[in-house]
C-alpha cells in the first residue's frame, strides 16, 4: 500500500514556500519559535524529557546518538521497547514490511561509527520526510512527468518503497553490496533521471563508464568527497555530484542549485558546539517535526564548517562546506590539529583523484595506504602537509586500501 500523496504534497507546498519566504535569518528564527513551541505536547509523551515540556530549549540537555539507542524506549511517545523496534527493523531489511505498529516503521541506519541507529516513523513523519526531500532534491520539472530515481545504499526500507507511490516515479534500489559491474550495468540500463549514491559507488561508476549518463541531479551523501574527486565524477558521468546530508536524526541539509550545501534550518535548529583548534563546529540538532522519536539537542560528531562568504543564491538557511567527516577523524598532535579535508585535498592533488587510499594517523605517525605506483607522491605530499604544521612524525607505507563496501573513510585518527 502506497503512501498518502495529501500530506506528502502538504510537506512539499511547505518547503517550497518557506525558501520563497524565508528571507533573512530573523525569518527563520520566528519560523523556528513557532514550531518550537508546537513541539510541546510531543515532549510531553515523551518519558525523558516529558518534565521539561514548554521550557525553552536551552533548559534542555545535550544527549548523544549514543544515549538515545541505549535509552530507546526513554526517547519515544508510542511505548515502543528496543527489542520489538529492533527485530522490525531487521524484518525490513529482509524485504518485510518492517512495521512495529500499524503504520508505523523502524530501520536501521547505516552505522557508521559503531552500532547502527534505530528509528522509528509514522505514516505522516514519513509523508513530511518525502514532501521535503523532494521539495530539495528535485528539480520541480521532474514532478510534472514520469521521474527515475536510483538509490544506492546500504538497505531497502519502508521509507524508500514509499517515495515510488509518490507522483509518476520509478524506482531503483540498489545495495551496497552489489557487484561492481552488475551494479552499473543495472544503472545504465534503468537511465536514471536522479542518483543518490555514497561517494565510493560514484568513484567505481566513474571508472567504468564511457560517457556522460543523461542525468537530471546527482547526489552523494553517507562518506565524504573531496572538491578533486567532485570534479572528477561530475567530469566522467557528466553531472556535477552534490552532496545530501542526512542521518538517523533527520533530513539534516542538501545543496542548492550552485551545489551549495544548506542546513536545512526550516524545519530544524542547528546549534554549534566549536571543535577547538580548528574553524570546524559540531552540530547540536533539534529537529522540529518529529514526533514518534523525538530529536532534541542532539549532539552529532559531524564536523562541519560554515562557507566563509554567503552563497549566490540568496538564502538566509547556513551555507557550510560539505561534511568531511567526523570528530574522530581530526589528526591531533601537541603541535597541531590537521583537518580531514586538508588531508584529502593534498593527497588527491599528488595522486589524482581516481586513485584510492586511505591515510591513519596515530600519535606516532601516519600510515598511509594507496597503489604502490602512487606511493612515493602521495607519501612526499602528506609529509609536506606534516611538516607545513610542524609535526614531526614519519609517514609509513602501508599497501594497497582495503575495500569498504559499507563506508569509506579515507582519513582517520588511532589512539594506538
Amino acid at each position: 500500500m502506497g503512501i498518502d500523496r495529501a500530506p506528502v504534497a502538504t510537506a512539499w507546498l511547505d518547503a517550497r514556500w518557506s525558501a520563497a519566504r524565508l528571507r533573512t535569518p530573523g525569518d527563520v528564527a520566528a519560523r523556528q519559535a513557532r514550531m518550537w513551541r508546537r513541539l510541546a505536547p510531543v515532549i510531553a509523551r515523551t518519558p525523558a524529557i516529558a518534565a521539561l515540556a514548554g521550557q525553552p530549549l536551552d533548559q534542555f540537555p545535550v544527549v548523544t546518538p549514543q544515549i538515545l539507542r541505549e535509552a530507546f524506549a526513554d526517547w519515544n511517545t508510542l511505548g515502543l521497547g528496543r527489542e520489538e523496534t529492533e527485530a522490525a527493523a531487521r524484518a525490513s531489511e529482509s524485504g518485510g514490511p518492517g512495521e512495529v505498529r500499524a503504520g508505523v516503521s523502524a530501520g536501521f541506519s547505516s552505522g557508521s561509527s559503531g552500532r547502527p541507529g534505530l528509528f522509528v516513523t509514522s505514516a505522516a513523519e514519513r509523508a513530511g520526510y518525502l514532501g521535503h526531500i523532494l521539495a530539495r532534491l528535485l528539480p520541480f520539472g521532474l514532478l510534472l512527468r514520469p521521474a527515475r530515481i536510483a538509490l544506492c545504499l546500504r538497505a531497502d526500507n519502508r521509507l524508500y518503497g514509499d517515495v515510488a507511490s509518490v507522483g509518476r516515479i520509478r524506482l531503483l534500489f540498489v545495495g551496497l553490496d552489489a557487484d561492481g559491474a552488475d551494479r552499473c550495468a543495472r544503472l545504465r540500463d534503468f537511465r536514471p533521471d536522479v542518483l543518490i549514491a555514497p561517494g565510493h559507488v560514484l568513484a567505481d561508476l566513474a571508472r567504468r563508464t564511457e560517457g556522460p549518463w543523461p542525468l537530471r541531479r546527482l547526489f552523494y551523501g553517507a562518506e565524504p568527497m573531496g572538491d578533486a574527486e567532485r570534479g572528477w565524477i561530475g567530469a566522467a558521468l557528466g553531472l556535477r555530484p552534490d552532496p545530501v546530508y542526512q542521518a538517523t536524526e533527520g533530513f539534516l541539509g542538501a545543496a542548492c542549485r550552485f551545489g551549495t550545501l544548506h542546513l536545512n534550518e526550516d524545519v530544524l535548529i542547528v546549534e554549534r558546539e566549536a571543535v577547538p583548534g580548528t574553524s570546524r563546529f559540531l552540530p547540536i540538532v533539534t529537529d522540529l517535526r518529529r514526533n514518534s522519536q523525538p530529536m532534541i539537542r542532539v549532539r552529532l560528531p559531524d564536523l562541519l564548517e560554515p562557507l566563509a562568504e554567503p552563497c549566490p543564491c540568496g538564502s538566509p538557511l547556513t551555507a557550510i562546506h560539505p561534511v568531511e567527516g567526523r570528530l574522530e577523524d581530526l589528526w591531533r598532535w601537541p603541535e597541531a590539529t590537521i583537518c580531514p579535508r586538508e588531508v584529502e585535498a593534498t593527497v588527491s592533488a599528488a595522486i589524482g583523484p581516481e586513485h584510492d587510499w586511505r591515510a591513519t594517523a596515530a600519535p606516532q605517525g601516519v600510515v598511509l595506504e594507496t597503489d604502490p605506483d602512487r606511493a612515493t607522491e602521495a607519501m612526499t605530499a602528506v609529509e609536506g602537509l606534516l611538516a607545513r604544521h610542524g609535526v614531526g612524525v614519519p609517514v609509513i607505507p602501508g599497501g594497497p586500501p582495503a575495500r569498504e563496501d559499507v563506508k569509506r573513510r579515507r582519513v582517520r585518527w588511532s589512539d594506538g
